[in-house]
């Protein structure tokens, strides 16, 4: 009897396809620095709810990861970096959603699934790629997926790097309508590419979440009648991280120290190149932003994200710029699939504004993510609807930011 009753349970509840563009930033999805064409997101914001001040808990995927899927601010997962990526009393939301009858699914980057907060997927031998992108390997992947179908009720985790650094110019793309950068030319190609998603998905008994892990700066702006380009070429650049990928372990202080020369080098040949130029700090800082910098900032390019919701449960045409935070996107939806999630988190259920109700406002606490290779000025920080504090994580005196939004 119990085994009949969970599978008619089973049966109603939603699927759910969760979608994560690495990098993606709010601000090119709506707004004044909108450049990309997406009919498709506009669809969705038209037709579910797009949550425009959306903030992560990090400024890289590791740290965004074990607050997302934890529903916890990172520093109580025990989550750090790459060399820390086991669980202290904690629970993964994707653990959750398996013990009330979902059958989880993957297409994420390889590196992902050595942390412990991703439990096996059904599809485990085939879930992990290289550099998962949209246009190519993992589109096909995905959209063959939703073609043959997947057991249902079905938790579908989707995670690809099309915005992620080497960012390349997508094939059909090249058009200066479709975007002023790769960056923006990726979105105006992936919202393509979510147009045929939603030829096979059913809304009505699907619910689908597309966000982002984290933000990113972009090295490419128009100032006056001056266009300033010095995005890294994205093809050299995926070529040179195969290729290292393949050095000897004996070669990687060699490696370490020729990359560090490098990246001076490219920093001192842009600064001559913006020399003279009337140009605003925040510009300044994105167009000369490198891997290499030890200085790590909290600003809202690398933490403001997209979520939008539609389907399953979600009525609302509008945008919500109530400050939410990725870690109130599982409470949520186990909200809105009625399943109990964990009680002991920091994440709350932001439903009752996909219903029209009001909810206090909430903080989110926020910090940067360490490097492995370099020593790092780690940051720590809050941000309100109203303000936004960050300073030095080991030393409050150093790096003081407090700004007015």
């Amino acid at each position: 009897m119990n085994s009949k009753n969970n599978s008619i349970n089973n049966q109603m509840k939603p699927n759910i396809l969760f979608l994560i563009f690495d990098s993606l930033r709010a601000d090119k999805i709506s707004g004044s620095d909108k450049n990309s064409i997406t009919p498709t997101l506009d669809f969705v914001k038209e037709n579910g709810v797009l949550f425009d001040h959306t903030i992560s808990s990090a400024d890289g995927t590791i740290l965004s990861y074990a607050g997302l899927f934890s529903g916890k601010h990172p520093f109580k997962t025990g989550m750090r970096n790459q060399k820390l990526t086991r669980l202290c009393d904690t629970t993964s939301y994707l653990e959750i959603l398996k013990k009330n009858g979902y059958n989880l699914y993957g297409c994420v980057p390889e590196t992902t699934t050595l942390l412990e907060i991703i439990p096996e997927f059904e599809n485990n031998f085939e879930a992990e790629m290289d550099y998962p992108n949209i246009l190519t390997d993992a589109g096909k992947f995905v959209l063959n997926k939703l073609e043959l179908g997947m057991k249902e009720p079905w938790f579908f985790l989707v995670h690809v790097l099309n915005m992620h650094f080497p960012v390349t110019e997508p094939e059909g793309f090249e058009n200066k309508k479709f975007g002023d950068n790769n960056y923006e030319k990726q979105i105006s190609a992936i919202d393509v590419w979510l147009s045929k998603v939603f030829k096979k998905v059913d809304l009505k008994n699907t619910l689908v979440i597309i966000t982002a892990d984290h933000g990113a700066y972009i090295q490419s702006l128009k100032h006056d009648s001056l266009e300033i380009d010095f995005q890294d070429k994205g093809e050299m650049q995926m070529k040179i991280l195969k290729a290292a990928k393949k050095t000897p372990k004996s070669l990687e202080p060699l490696k370490r120290k020729m990359f560090l020369v490098r990246e001076k080098y490219n920093r001192n040949k842009k600064l001559k190149k913006i020399q003279g130029l009337n140009l605003k700090p925040h510009k300044i800082r994105g167009l000369l932003s490198q891997r290499s910098d030890p200085e790590r900032f909290l600003f809202d390019e690398k933490i403001r994200v997209p979520l939008f919701m539609i389907g399953h449960k979600v009525s609302q045409r509008k945008t919500i710029s109530q400050q939410i935070r990725l870690i109130d996107v599982f409470p949520t939806i186990c909200d809105m699939i009625g399943i109990t999630g964990e009680r002991n988190v920091d994440g709350i259920s932001v439903y009752p504004l996909l219903q029209g109700k009001k909810i206090e406002d909430v903080a989110a606490y926020i910090e940067s993510s360490p490097a492995i290779q370099i020593k790092t000025d780690d940051v720590i920080g809050i941000r309100t609807n109203r303000y936004k504090y960050f300073r030095s994580r080991y030393d409050p005196k150093k790096h003081i930011h407090f700004y007015d939004l």
